[in-house]
């Protein structure tokens, strides 16, 4: 057997109790959440897709997303298509949908767990496994990356099994299970293909490399072919996302990666399963910190367990699986799981990245209005998939921006071309003085998204001191009084006001500012259909900057990029806020195409969304 082995050390029932009571515990809370499954900004798009997949049996095209043309669908087929017949399934509606994704978040879950169960035991025996569960299991970023379903957590389940297979000569599973990660997730045709040839190497199983390499080529040749005959589309950009850690886990992971691989030959399978996601340090660091703790949590097993061994008096050692399973579990330096989820449980749903009732609603007032036919422009694009998961529709912008035009057509498009889900209450009152001036139609809404339409070009002349004064008082607003998208409310709060009323104060605080973007987003687009025909050049910069106030009003609001920014960079933002607003004031009649506001709005967009967004 080529995979180093300690099945032969005698079993540790206390250690396999202590490994099954800690997933049972998790998998129990997982399991009740499953109504109202915590799920990630992602899960919009996949949901989609799989309705699309459902409806149609082929996605070639994604006419969801970058409308008006849409885009070739590029994104791995194998989760959308699964979704789609579970969905099928369970009712074949909206909801139906959702559910599905949710039991197969939570099929992931177990998968990550048992995978890190069965190499740690099979590596190391039962306290390495008991060790291992604990850390991954306890650790609120790295077990919440496979649990809400996304597909680079199937692609990093597979790579240790392709990589096992493989070592061990089977061959045929080797290659079936490199073809399915590359149909997850487009990274698979790098990453567990990496994988597979570190252990090659290590090995010297050229024949067997060769063998696998060729058969996954011809398995995986329809979906190869059509991303490179589309190749073209693919920018490889990627989209905002806050990086967050397990202390515990990654800190022993990183000190067991290094007492392990001092002697490297002893190791391959690990070796070659540690490298196989290096890639994605390039591409998605903050999913490569995450999900890498699959292969760190096992490998911190491993090394605790050997550090336990060195123990020669029975109590101590003892005390300390005792001390370190504990700590996982209840204290990982970090957020832990258990906390986490009962916490959704009870109802604490922070932060929220999916609001699949903000998201009906929307649909329902497009529905009832006979909007789908329109071009919609959601105000923060990632959230704009929820709403087809409920009712057809096509996006301006869109989801999963690795895949967009070169030039987008929609970028060409009149303002008055387009219908607004605008991060304003409907009744908010700079959007209500522009509907009782007759620019505006508000169809409807949520307590803080308004479905709009721009009914008419106003006057530039009359519209010009209008549109100043309110990009000037609310950029003023932002720089003296916004406060960072971070942190749910303190526990002293809570303790005062409740769990709910908590959450609702805090939601009323991000509103306010919130509400201050969205009428500078307004007050831009009101101001670029008025100009359209005498300056449609500058008409064309304001319609980019008003869709730069609708994701802006998003990250400093919405649950999906709570601590995306620094208080550093958040201080900056502010104070870039301030330098606008007085470039406005200054700008005379026609302020918005003053030099000095030009380069504010840069400066402010430029620190905000970094110079590639």
């Amino acid at each position: 057997m080529t995979l180093e082995s300690k099945s032969l050390e005698a079993p540790n029932r206390a250690a396999r109790a202590v490994t099954w009571t800690i997933l049972g515990v998790n998998a129990l809370l997982l399991i009740i959440s499953l109504p109202d499954y915590r799920v990630s900004i992602d899960s919009g798009y996949h949901i989609s897709l799989a309705r699309w997949y459902a409806a149609h049996g082929t996605a070639w095209w994604d006419h969801i997303n970058y409308g008006p043309g849409g885009r070739p669908n590029l994104q791995g087929p194998a989760l959308h298509v699964a979704i789609a017949i579970l969905g099928l399934i369970l009712g074949g509606r909206p909801d139906s949908f959702i559910l599905a994704n949710a039991i197969l978040g939570l099929a992931q879950w177990g998968a990550a767990m048992l995978t890190v169960l069965y190499f740690a035991r099979r590596l190391g025996g039962d306290i390495a496994a008991m060790f291992a569960v604990a850390l991954l299991a306890g650790s609120a970023f790295a077990a919440g990356s496979f649990y809400v379903g996304i597909p680079s957590g199937w692609l990093f389940i597979s790579i240790p099994w392709a990589i096992y297979f493989f070592l061990e000569d089977r061959l045929v599973l080797a290659t079936l299970i490199t073809s399915a990660a590359c149909y997850i997730h487009l990274g698979g045709f790098l990453t567990a293909p990496l994988g597979i040839l570190v252990a090659a190497i290590l090995e010297r199983r050229w024949r067997a490399l060769i063998i696998v390499g060729v058969a996954t080529a011809i398995l995986t040749s329809p979906y190869s072919i059509h991303f490179l005959a589309n190749l073209a589309w693919y920018r490889g950009r990627h989209g905002h996302e806050a990086t967050h850690l397990d202390p515990l886990t990654d800190i022993l992971a990183i000190a067991g990666a290094i007492w392990l691989f001092r002697h490297p030959t002893r190791h391959k399978f690990l070796l070659a399963w540690a490298a196989a996601p290096v890639s994605w340090l390039l591409q998605d660091p903050s999913r490569f910190v995450a999900q890498s703790a699959l292969a760190g949590s096992v490998i911190a097993g491993l090394f605790l367990a050997a550090m336990m061994d060195r123990v020669a008096v029975r109590a101590v050692r003892i005390a300390f699986a005792t001390v370190l399973v504990a700590l996982a579990t209840i204290f990982p330096l970090g957020a832990p799981s258990l906390a986490a989820e009962a916490l959704w449980d009870a109802g604490f749903h922070f932060p929220l990245l999916e609001d699949w009732d903000q998201a009906r609603e929307l649909a329902r007032v497009i529905d009832d209005h006979h909007l789908n036919n329109r071009l919609i422009a959601m105000y923060a694009s990632s959230a704009g998939p929820g709403i087809a998961v409920f009712t057809p529709v096509v996006l301006r912008k869109g989801h999963w921006v690795e895949v967009q035009p070169r030039h987008d057509p929609g970028d060409d498009l009149s303002a008055g071309a387009q219908t607004y889900v605008a991060p304003l209450a409907p009744d908010d009152p700079v959007l209500s003085s522009m509907s009782q001036a007759g620019l505006v139609q508000i169809y409807g809404g949520t307590s803080d998204c308004a479905v709009i339409d721009l009914l008419k070009p106003a006057d530039p002349k009359t519209i010009a001191p209008v549109v100043a004064q309110i990009l000037g008082d609310n950029a003023d607003w932002l720089g003296d009084n916004a406060i960072n998208n971070k942190t749910p409310p303190t526990l002293a709060d809570l303790g005062k006001l409740g769990l709910k009323k908590g959450l609702d104060a805090r939601r009323v605080r991000m509103d306010q500012q919130r509400f201050r973007a969205g009428r500078m987003e307004i007050a831009c687009l009101v101001y670029a259909y008025a100009i359209e025909n005498q300056s449609p050049e500058l008409a064309g910069q304001l319609r980019g900057v008003a869709r730069g106030f609708g994701e802006m009003a998003g990250f400093i609001s919405d649950g999906s990029p709570v601590g995306f920014m620094s208080d550093a960079q958040f201080e900056l933002f502010k104070r870039n806020m301030l330098v606008f607003a007085a470039a406005v004031k200054a700008g005379g009649s026609d302020p918005l195409d003053a030099p000095a506001v030009h380069s504010a709005i840069g400066k402010l967009f430029d620190d905000f969304f970094g110079r590639d967004a």
